[in-house]
This record gives C-alpha cells, sequence and structure tokens, in this order.
C-alpha cells in the first residue's frame, strides 16, 4: 500500500472522475468525489473501448467487473449506407488482442459507469457523496479536479471558453438482438461486429452491447442547437427522411425502434486542463471532442491515468506542464481522426468513390497499421516520457 499522499476533491463521478479517483487511489492519495445528482441514473448509451482505454480497465480491476456486460466484436464492417454492400472488414476480436495487447470492447455506458462505482465502493480511500456540489474553497485538498462534464461548473469557474455546438446530433436507440430486422441480420456476415454505414451527410453505427442481448444503434446527422441539454425524444419522421434513398437494412431498423433519443454533439475549441486554485479538468470538461474517431470515453480513461502518474513525480509544477502539453497533443490528435473519419463517412460524388476504392485495393492489416498510434498508445508511458 502507498503511503497517504493527501486529499483530492473531485467534481463528478462520470467516467471521468471514477476513473481518476481509482488511479490516485491506487498511488496513495485520498479522493473525494461531489455528484450533485441524487443517483446515477442510466444515461448515455453504447460506448467503444479501444485498447488504449482497456489497458487502464484491465490494470485497476475494472474491465473484471465489465466483463459480463461487454462483447469483443469479431471485426469492425465499414458499409455502403445505400446499397448495404461491405467496403471493408476488419477483424478485430483475437487480431485486435494479438496487435495491441489489450481488447476491444463494446458495451453500454451505464455498465461501464457500474463497473467503475462498484470498483470504487469497494476502495476505502474513496468516499463518493450524491447530492453535493464541490465547494468552491480548495479546503484542505491537495488540489481539485473538475470530472463534471461538457457544461463544466469547473471550467466555467475557471474562465475559460464553453462547449460549442457541433452541427451535429446523435440520434440513439437499443434493440433486443431477437427483435432485430430480418434486412439488418442478413446484411452482415458477422453478428457481433461493430457497423459504420456510410453515406452522403449522415452515417449510422450498430454494435452489441448488453453482453450481446441487444443492439446499439446511433445515427449522426446535422441538426440545429436545442441549447445546454443531454438529450431530448427524437422526431422519427424527421430521422427516416435524413436516410430516405439508404439501404431497407438500416430504415427498417429506424423503423423498428420504440423511439429515438435526440443528443447534441458539443466539442471544445481548445483543451484546458490546469486552471486556477490547484484545479485540474479532464474528461469532457477539457475537452469534449465529436464521437467521429469513438474516443471521448477513452481520452476520460486516458486523461485519469496520465494525471496519477503526473502527481507521482518529484517535480509536480513541472511534470503537470508536461501533463498539459502530452494531453492537449494527444487530444489534438484524436480530434484530427474524428475531423477525417467525418469526411470519409460522409463523403460524396467523386470522393466517395475514391474512398470506396481505396478500401478495396489496401488491405486490412494496412488499416490496422494506421490505427498503431491510437490504440497502442500508453498514457502513463507517455507521461514517464
Amino acid at each position: 500500500m502507498n503511503e497517504n499522499k493527501g486529499s483530492i476533491a473531485i467534481a463528478g463521478a462520470g467516467i471521468a472522475g471514477l476513473s481518476a479517483a481509482l488511479e490516485l487511489a491506487a498511488r496513495g492519495w485520498t479522493v473525494r468525489i461531489s455528484e450533485k445528482a441524487q443517483a446515477l441514473s442510466e444515461v448515455g448509451a453504447g460506448l467503444q473501448l479501444a485498447p488504449n482505454a482497456m489497458r487502464h480497465l484491465e490494470r485497476l480491476g475494472v474491465a473484471a467487473r465489465l466483463a459480463a456486460q461487454a462483447v469483443a466484436p469479431q471485426v469492425l464492417y465499414l458499409m455502403d449506407g445505400r446499397s448495404a454492400r461491405p467496403l471493408m472488414a476488419m477483424p478485430l476480436g483475437a487480431k485486435a488482442l494479438e496487435r495491441w495487447r489489450h481488447p476491444y470492447l463494446v458495451c453500454h455506458r451505464a455498465d461501464l459507469q457500474a463497473a467503475l462505482l462498484s470498483a470504487c465502493r469497494n476502495n476505502p480511500a474513496i468516499d463518493i457523496r450524491l447530492g453535493e456540489t464541490l465547494s468552491s474553497s480548495p479546503g484542505d485538498t491537495a488540489f481539485r479536479l473538475g470530472c463534471d462534464g461538457v457544461w463544466s461548473a469547473e471550467r466555467d469557474r475557471a474562465g475559460f471558453d464553453k462547449a460549442r455546438f457541433s452541427g451535429h446530433v446523435a440520434w440513439r436507440t437499443t434493440l433486443a438482438a431477437d427483435a432485430l430486422p430480418a434486412s439488418f441480420t442478413n446484411a452482415l456476415p458477422e453478428a457481433r461486429s461493430v457497423s459504420a454505414w456510410l453515406g452522403p451527410d449522415v452515417h449510422f453505427i450498430a454494435y452489441p452491447v448488453k453482453g450481446g442481448d441487444y443492439l446499439n444503434f446511433v445515427a449522426i446527422t446535422k441538426g440545429g442547437n436545442p441549447g445546454e441539454v443531454w438529450s431530448k425524444s427524437g422526431d422519427r419522421a424527421r430521422l427516416q427522411s435524413a436516410y430516405r434513398g439508404w439501404s431497407p437494412a438500416v430504415r427498417d431498423v429506424i423503423a423498428a425502434a420504440p423511439d429515438w433519443t435526440f443528443w447534441p454533439l458539443f466539442e471544445m475549441t481548445e483543451a484546458h486542463f490546469l486552471a486556477p486554485d490547484q484545479t485540474i479538468l479532464l474528461g469532457d470538461a477539457s475537452h469534449a471532442v465529436t464521437p467521429f474517431a469513438a474516443q471521448g470515453a477513452a481520452m476520460a480513461i486516458e486523461d485519469a491515468a496520465a494525471l496519477a502518474e503526473t502527481l507521482d513525480m518529484p517535480d509536480r509544477t513541472a511534470a503537470l506542464a508536461r501533463f498539459e502539453t502530452v494531453r492537449k497533443a494527444r487530444i489534438a490528435a484524436v480530434a484530427k481522426r474524428g475531423k477525417l473519419n467525418r469526411f470519409a463517412y460522409h463523403a460524396t460524388g467523386p470522393f466517395a468513390l475514391g474512398r470506396n476504392m481505396l478500401f478495396a485495393l489496401r488491405g486490412a492489416d494496412s488499416f490496422l497499421k494506421d490505427l498503431d498510434w491510437l490504440y497502442a498508445y500508453d498514457a502513463v508511458a507517455a507521461m514517464r516520457g
């Protein structure tokens, strides 16, 4: 057991806050989490946990708690949204484990949060207070962490810019695996897969959650800014209009789902980590990004691991300055990849033709190699230099 290093206060019991608490407690810190919600409800939908996130969840013992509810997809399909023709099949499963030494998993956000919460509640160094807002006074804590999401009060208090609407919205739903339209299941050779269906200005993502009993669906379209809300009920007719002319495999899912929830996508113009009063921002409070690289949760988990390593260094002032530099560069690289994915997914005309030719000419191994910088990344090792 590490010698107690002091206390740290965390605002927010989401993925960033719970991950940070576990990382810091493992290194000898006493942690208090203040969460303004009275209860931690099942908010959100599915998320993807690439190997760069799983390396940390495995080390913390969270992966084992999540195992029954997570799914290891065997393949990633890129599909033509209109014809339902596979454009590329990239192996995951054992191939991901062999190449990046950690698995590629998909799960429901609530299941990840439950696994993190269970690990935190089993750690005597972590105190979680629901229905509590973190005091504006630093008190006797060595550091305070703002892990309070895209509309962070801690970011506001520091005077940094607010999140801006990206111009895109995510429509989300889940369907029981035994209730899927045949047109959808027949389009995919492997059921335990992630599929990204591409088309002009919109795309559609599907993968299993809840141990494979359900499928998570995300439809990304352009949309208006509804203000600072997490989600609201979506207008199915509007969603169907956005996918007019698409394959029945997608349109039948849109029609079959009992309801669709509409999530505006926000992003930060600039990442900020270090704030006044010994405050450090992590996760969406620091750098909300759009989901086109499927790395939102992973970046929060990386932030937590990198910070814990940073605070173990003898010269913390210099180490924190390096932490901000390293994490800003990492976030910028991931955001850049997200923009490239969005362009490729939504390409039209000759750009779409060129994209499809590239997928056909390059082998899957070449695309896997292109992801090494992202999925083989170790946030702890990066801080050690």
